[in-house]
């Protein structure tokens, strides 16, 4: 009976250890970067396939910390490379019709990046963009050395002005910024200071053998005598018995009083005076410096945004072997991205069993910056946004969010706080100019179009990159002007996590069981039938179908 008994207990164990072998799942793992970058949604032009697929992966793989929690799906049919040739200025005008007819349709059209790269051979528009560069250079130049002299004057009269505070502050005197007024309290006062004030900064300019301090060798405590004294003690005699020293101290004491009382009845309403004239002078100097900065913002701006294809590590490769930029031939490449999104609601959404989730939506309970959001795409360290931004906190997130949600005048809004899944298109247009010896030119544009179904929260983190390229350029105007110091590194904030269930999960764990003990997120979990048929199909008819149709139709492609 025992055998029969460590048999079965053998036979239970090598069943425990078969069935954790076969469904042990690879663990997911991720490589360093922001995870919603760009350089994640890249596709392969002939499958169709993302070339990193670490982004789709966490949409459908049962062990990916995203399945519930987001979105991010790429369907393999909805990616298309259109190529367009035609005399100057065809690529441009089909590119301008797109972006107004996408706002037709009522999306939300930005442009995500750009960079432009002139041969020297092409002379006209070298020398054009070369020599608009240079201009808004010398401009910039010469507007930063004007504001870092008026940053300088603003500092050392900020110093001035500091100080002159302190000395009202000895006199016990208060100024009011608002209603410019002087109030003074004879409590506050601070006689002693004064006239510690006075000894070393007016007394010892009196010159040698005369001031105090240079002569405080032959009488020790003179210094300590003159802070002892009052106003009233004008009397040699009387003030050597008071303190107990000679005659020839008391007189010097008396002396250097009378030129002390002079003093204050001379200097306290001139500190006020230059105290006031101070103040007026710093708020000019910092008039000046804003208004420096702000002339100088769209210039410095104008000048980053002529960004060169050559001045960029990843598209220097492109040039060395592209076919259509040999050095010997006047060209000129641009390139183009823009972003599009726009809500994807399908009526099913609002059926049977989902009629919670449709309350929810409508009242706004599902957030699209909740807790597993917070934690996993934005503030993670390694592939959340902060890995890019490091400057990102909560509150420029938050107030990001409500700007987002909310519409401006003339302006929709850019998400849709009832919406769960959003259409995004990312468009690239890489134009080519080329102009030949005999003087004929040519244009020719590819526009590349990918569209990707993501998820509310998805789209919110992808939005705040492009909020955070914005904020870029401040910082770097900010930075070249010198002046509006900004943290560094954000903070992340605290997170909130549900532990209760863990335990139940540790055990389920160790039989390689994947148990789910409640709803994981909002979003569609069943990846492989429904998003793929359902979801990824409607988007192609009714979102990536009629953008390319539009584009074919304005190349005139198939007539």
């Amino acid at each position: 009976m025992v055998s029969v008994l460590l048999l079965l207990a053998v036979a239970a164990v090598m069943l425990i250890i078969f069935i954790r072998v076969m469904r042990q799942k690879p663990k997911f793992e991720i490589a360093p970067g922001f995870i919603l970058d760009d350089s994640r949604f890249v596709r392969n032009r002939m499958l169709g396939t993302v070339l990193d697929d670490t982004l789709e992966a966490w949409s459908y793989k049962q062990n990916s910390p995203l399945a519930g929690h987001s979105i991010v799906s790429f369907p393999r049919e909805q990616t298309i490379s259109l190529n367009f040739t035609s005399p100057p200025g065809g690529s441009s005008s089909l590119y301008y019709s797109l972006c107004f007819q996408l706002r037709k349709w009522e999306y939300q059209v930005h442009r995500a990046d750009e960079w432009i790269e002139v041969s020297p051979v092409h002379q006209a528009y070298y020398q054009l963009t070369q020599k608009q560069k240079e201009e808004l250079e010398n401009k910039i130049k010469s507007g930063l050395d004007s504001a870092a002299r008026t940053i300088a004057d603003m500092e050392l009269l900020k110093h001035d002005e500091r100080k002159y505070r302190e000395f009202l502050a000895y006199f016990g005197i208060e100024y009011d910024n608002n209603s410019k007024q002087f109030t003074e309290d004879p409590k506050k006062r601070d006689e002693h200071s004064i006239k510690a004030m006075f000894i070393d900064q007016v007394d010892v300019h009196s010159g040698e053998g005369i001031s105090m301090r240079s002569i405080v060798s032959r009488w020790p405590t003179l210094i300590t005598d003159f802070l002892k004294i009052s106003d009233d003690d004008t009397d040699p005699d009387k003030l050597k018995d008071k303190l107990d020293v000679s005659k020839a101290e008391a007189v010097v004491l008396v002396t250097k009083n009378k030129v002390y009382k002079q003093w204050k009845k001379l200097f306290e309403p001139q500190l006020k005076e230059r105290y006031q004239r101070i103040t007026e002078l710093v708020k000019s100097r910092e008039t000046s410096v804003t208004a420096y900065r702000e002339w100088l913002r769209p210039f410095i701006a104008r000048h980053k945004l002529i960004e060169e294809a050559l001045a960029r590590p990843d598209e220097i490769r492109g040039f060395k072997t592209s076919f259509a930029t040999p050095l010997g031939s006047a060209t000129s490449v641009s390139k183009t991205v823009l972003w599009a999104w726009r809500e994807l609601t399908l009526p099913e959404i609002f059926k049977g069993g989902t009629e919670r989730l449709a309350r929810e939506l409508d009242e706004g309970k599902i957030n699209v910056y909740d807790e597993w959001t917070k934690k996993t795409l934005i503030f993670n360290k390694e592939h959340g946004l902060i890995a890019k931004y490091p400057w990102v906190t909560d509150k420029w997130v938050e107030a990001q969010k409500t700007d987002m949600l909310n519409a401006k005048s003339g302006t929709p809004s850019w998400l849709i706080k009832h919406k769960l899944y959003y259409s995004f298109f990312n468009i690239t247009l890489t134009k080519t100019n080329i102009k030949s010896p005999t003087g004929a030119e040519m244009e020719d544009g590819v526009f590349e179009i990918s569209a990707v179904l993501m998820s509310a929260n998805a789209l919110f983190v992808k939005l705040l990159e492009l909020r955070a390229k914005q904020e870029d350029m401040n910082r770097y105007i900010d930075s070249l002007m010198g002046i509006g110091p900004k943290a560094i590194e954000g903070k992340i904030p605290e997170y909130k996590e549900r532990r209760y269930l863990q335990p139940l999960k540790n055990f389920a764990g160790f039989f390689g069981l994947n148990m789910q003990f409640i709803k994981r997120g909002p979003y569609e979990r069943d990846y492989k039938d429904r998003m793929t048929k359902y979801w990824s199909g409607a988007m192609g008819g009714l979102r990536y179908k009629p953008v390319v149709e539009f584009i074919k139709r304005k190349m005139s492609m198939g007539e």
